[in-house]
């Protein structure tokens, strides 16, 4: 089933986006709880029947893997950035999707694919940029970002790759 469910950890910090069946799963194991009053979905059995509900929680130990920064990629740069482009020229934000990454610091200069390095762009300015640094833009013509990069978390990954979620979800997605 393509149904949603927000699943969360033992501390009820985002884990991940999950499928009705996997959550169902959970559920019956006694491996999670309900944390929404919201039925995502109903599934049937001939002995029980399971209420899903949009957001479950796990009761068991938190996955320690999620605490560490996730690696970087482009993919992953994008989705931080929102798919917007960061840099700001003549004190106007870029409005074109960012959909290519620049190098800050070019490789060809000794830049790294790290978080602090890269940003999304669109392809215009990072052509325009070419093998420039980002100082040499702002020196000579004025180029800014819209805000520093930064290494984000798990959970902040999880929610920049949230399109559409449920209602219920809101309140987790802001803690």
């Amino acid at each position: 089933m393509s149904v949603p469910v927000l699943l969360l950890d033992a501390t009820w910090r985002i884990d991940r986006v999950i499928g009705v069946n996997h959550a169902c799963s959970l559920l019956v194991s006694s491996e999670a709880i309900a944390a929404s009053a919201e039925i995502a979905h109903v599934m049937h059995s001939p002995s029980i029947t399971v209420e899903i509900p949009s957001v479950i929680a796990r009761i068991t130990v938190v996955n320690k893997r999620r605490e560490r920064t996730p690696g970087c990629n482009a993919r992953r740069v994008r989705q931080r950035d929102d798919h917007v482009c960061q840099f700001v020229i003549d004190g106007r934000p870029c409005d074109a999707p960012g959909d290519s990454v620049d190098h800050l610091v070019p490789s060809s200069h000794g830049g790294e694919n790290t978080w602090l390095n890269l940003v999304a762009s669109c392809k215009a300015h990072n052509n325009t940029k070419a093998d420039r640094s980002l100082d040499q833009m702002a020196d000579r013509f004025g180029w800014r970002l819209r805000r520093e990069p930064f290494p984000p978390s798990y959970a902040q990954m999880q929610v920049a790759s949230i399109r559409r979620c449920d209602p219920a979800w809101e309140p987790f997605l802001v803690a």
